[in-house]
């Protein structure tokens, strides 16, 4: 502490650079998390949930009536190429809802463009570094408890699609959600091109490091 200066007089200080500067990384623990703490039982459960859900979604693929894989993919498909687990990926985060919900404009993979509304914004700290993505809902009151995080990262375009990947988000009782990259999924584009015209991310929802969790490249493995 410099001489003179009292511990008070620079507490004070650091809160009004906080006030002015808000991205300068001024989030408390409880504002900007880093990762969900799991002992043996709670990390071994949410594996299992995690494959298992994988599962799942192979054998939805499977199925012609359900699958979005061109008709003529489905009975050589083999399942979705994906990461191993990465609990350190794992985040449980407030959603700061936005004081007012602005309706937004986000431009689709064929140049069209969609309205969502901007819900809010999440926080979390991976390796030291305070992150924020922008959380979006649907407009006109339609599925009004629907969060969807649509983000890139490092890994876009070259180990994972290129057009980003998207979260689903629930919002628990105390205000919280669960922000975990194990369950990115790919847009239906990266499976059927042809057929479906997704929303891109905002290219404000970037983060610098590479997710190298959940849904890998499709094309890369077939």
């Amino acid at each position: 502490m410099p001489a003179g200066r009292p511990l008070h007089l620079m507490f004070a200080v650091a809160l009004a650079a906080c006030a002015i500067f808000p991205s300068a990384g001024c989030q408390s623990a409880e504002q900007a998390p880093g990762p969900v703490v799991m002992d043996e039982k709670a990390h071994e459960a949410w594996e299992i949930a995690l494959v298992e859900m994988r599962i799942d979604k192979n054998e939805e693929f499977r199925k012609p009536d359900a699958s979005p894989l061109p008709a003529e993919a489905i009975p050589a498909f083999e399942g979705l190429n994906y990461y191993f687990p990465k609990p350190e990926l794992r985040f449980r985060t407030k959603l700061v809802a936005e004081a007012k919900a602005d309706t937004v404009t986000l431009t689709k993979r064929k140049g069209n463009e969609v309205k969502y509304v901007r819900k809010g914004t999440v926080a979390f700290t991976h390796e030291g570094q305070v992150h924020r993505l922008g959380v979006f809902g649907l407009v006109g009151g339609e599925a009004p408890d629907y969060l969807w995080l649509p983000f890139y990262d490092a890994t876009s375009g070259k180990e994972t699609y290129g057009g980003g990947r998207y979260l689903d988000l629930k919002l628990d009782v105390d205000g919280m959600v669960e922000v975990d990259f194990n369950y990115a999924y790919n847009p239906l584009c990266d499976y059927n091109p042809d057929a479906f015209n997704c929303t891109l991310p905002p290219r404000a929802n970037t983060l610098p490091f590479a997710a190298e969790a959940g849904e890998k490249l499709f094309a890369a493995a077939h």
